[in-house]
């Protein structure tokens, strides 16, 4: 099990994690960081506590709006049955495409035969 020393708000904290996750908890102390700092921008001078809680609210205001902006299982089921039907339709549109040329040769054949 691997063992990372985090720096969040100013403090230490000793976080362990499966072997080989290392780099993405690093990855992800800093995106925390990021909202830690958005956070102390905006409310100035604030506590830690408020701080914190401040980073919270970002966080969760982004994760409410990338949940907002998921597509529901049915609609991805919708997607992909359009997307049949337009491979679907677009082999029936190469093929008659293919037994129309095939009928325009047969009839300037059959004009050339007396």
């Amino acid at each position: 099990m691997g063992q990372v020393s985090i720096r969040l708000n100013g403090y230490v904290y000793n976080v362990g994690c499966q072997d080989g996750e290392e780099a993405h908890l690093y990855d992800m102390a800093r995106h925390v960081e990021g909202w830690l700092q958005r956070a102390r921008t905006l409310g100035g001078a604030a506590s830690e506590s408020k701080t914190l809680m401040m980073a919270a609210l970002l966080m969760a205001d982004e994760i409410f709006e990338l949940k907002r902006r998921q597509i529901s299982p049915q609609a991805e089921a919708q997607i992909q049955q359009a997307k049949q039907f337009l491979r679907l339709e677009g082999a029936r549109q190469d093929r008659l495409a293919r037994l129309a040329g095939q009928a325009e040769l047969l009839a300037a054949e059959l004009e050339r035969t007396p």
